[in-house]
């Protein structure tokens, strides 16, 4: 039969259309019954070495990521790696071999944009650290009277409990339309490339406003606290503009109360505008304190405050004086506010929300030719909506798209605090797992990936490379002895 009948008959029955030639010179070379070869260049590592290599590229890269160092892996810096294991005894197209590693590791191992996160934040935000804060939050949430065990030996929070249980945080807010940023990608404009491209008109200021703000576990939110900058040199000298007390609506909630009732939204003055720790004790005072009337040191009156470990949440007088009247001022880990602070949950959409209406209002006020100037006073009007008083444009409300109840719940549902769920230490890509987490699943996960980084690495060097270019360990646990906690 000729190699172009069979050609033919290929096509017909299966639908791929083989050339003659082809068909001859496989014949020619006994590939009969075979497959046909790659397409591409010779490689140049026998088979099994190349296996090995890809399970030592994949293996590193998942170890490095699995150790809080997966941001530095670029595509440069593995052609850097990858030229030290082959060289000098082995000579070869380094980029041609790293396309072929992707190609062979696209499995398991994606491309994308990196991320920039405080090392810090990296190193704190462990399984173990985690873990270890939800087994003390659990005892004491039994202990001081916020929860209970059922019958199947599960922690149960009851509801009026959950609503004595509140997480406050803060942010900055600066009223400059020219850096706000409501995410994804930038709009597509047309323009003549024959004209002067002068950008498009914004309002820049450099005024700047710390909120605080926050929810119960019950979903309702806290009043909101603005800190104010000011160049008074004392209380006596402050003053404070009408207009802002026009944007600042009270908050409804029931809290401490019998009853559902209003409540004023507060503010305060200092010289940058932030909290400090006397700042931080002031708006507790004022903000917090008042919402719980009942308050007691005793089961059943006692509120929980979950906080970070910002300024004055950790001083030893306040705590005590908090402690008395019988609120338990509870920091967090420390430097793992995105993945334990609910408050950074909404704050997430209700920043977004605030720099939509801020680049609205900045539009607004262009497109009529009004004063673009954004007093202080003016973050009222940003956060809570309302009507622009100069353009008359209605402004949405930023604090409902953040905090509403169901925005809240589906925050504290996300951190796993209360309920009492832990998700965030299982559901979040920001926690960094170690061997010893005491969680069987993942660690031998990871004990797998060591392992296949260990042989791989030891075959590559037995078989004249340099395997230990490829070498990394996974992070083990290091637990605190007693000696160290005493």
């Amino acid at each position: 039969m000729s190699a172009k009948k069979v050609s033919q008959l290929v096509l017909g029955e299966f639908g791929v259309e083989i050339k003659p030639r082809t068909i001859q010179r496989e014949v020619q070379e006994g590939r009969v019954g075979v497959s046909p070869k790659k397409m591409g260049p010779q490689g140049y590592s026998p088979l099994k070495t190349f296996d090995h290599l890809t399970t030592a590229f994949e293996s590193y890269i998942k170890i490095m990521q699995l150790n809080g160092h997966g941001g530095t892996l670029s595509n440069n810096k593995l052609m850097i790696i990858l030229k030290k294991c082959t060289s000098p005894s082995i000579t070869c197209d380094i980029r041609g071999l790293l396309r072929r590693l992707q190609k062979a590791a696209a499995e398991s191992i994606v491309v994308g944009k990196g991320k920039n996160a405080e090392d810090r934040r990296i190193k704190w935000t462990t399984y173990y650290n985690l873990k270890t804060w939800f087994d003390s939050w659990q005892e004491d949430l039994i202990e001081l009277g916020f929860a209970h065990y059922d019958e199947e030996n599960k922690v149960v929070i009851p509801s009026d409990k959950l609503a004595r249980i509140l997480n406050v945080d803060e942010t900055c807010l600066v009223l400059d339309g020219s850096k706000c940023n409501r995410g994804g990608r930038p709009e597509v404009i047309f323009y003549s490339p024959y004209l002067p491209n002068l950008g498009k008109a914004t309002i820049k200021n450099s005024t700047a406003t710390t909120m605080i703000a926050g929810s119960t576990a019950a979903g309702e939110p806290i009043p909101p606290h603005f800190q104010f900058q000011t160049r008074a040199q004392s209380v006596d000298t402050q003053s404070v503009n009408i207009n802002l007390v026009t944007f600042l609506p009270n908050v409804i909630g029931k809290f401490g109360a019998e009853e559902e009732k209003e409540w004023a939204v507060t503010f305060g003055y200092n010289a940058k505008g932030g909290m400090d720790n006397e700042q931080f004790k002031e708006y507790f005072r004022t903000n917090n304190a008042p919402l719980y009337p009942d308050v007691e040191d005793t089961l059943g009156k006692r509120v929980m405050v979950k906080v970070d470990s910002g300024p004055g949440r950790l001083e030893i007088e306040f705590l005590a004086e908090a402690r008395t009247s019988g609120f338990i001022i509870y920091p967090s880990v420390p430097n793992t506010t995105a993945v334990t602070q609910e408050t950074d949950q909404s704050y997430g959409p209700f920043k977004s929300k605030f720099a939509q209406n801020l680049k609205a209002l900045s539009d607004a006020r262009i497109a009529g030719d009004f004063p673009t100037s954004f007093p202080p006073w003016l973050v009222g009007l940003l956060v809570f909506g309302g009507t622009d008083p100069i353009s008359r444009f209605v402004v949405e409300s930023a604090f409902e798209f953040g905090f509403s109840p169901e925005k809240n719940l589906n925050a504290w549902s996300k951190c796993g605090a209360a309920p009492l769920t832990r998700c965030c230490l299982k559901n979040h890509s920001h926690v960094r797992s170690e061997i010893g987490d005491d969680d069987d699943a993942t660690n031998q996960m990871m004990q797998e990936i060591q392992t296949a980084n260990d042989i791989s690495t030891h075959f590559l060097t037995a078989h004249g490379y340099n395997g230990d270019a490829f070498k990394a360990t996974v992070n083990k646990v290091k637990r605190m002895s007693v000696t160290a906690k005493l």
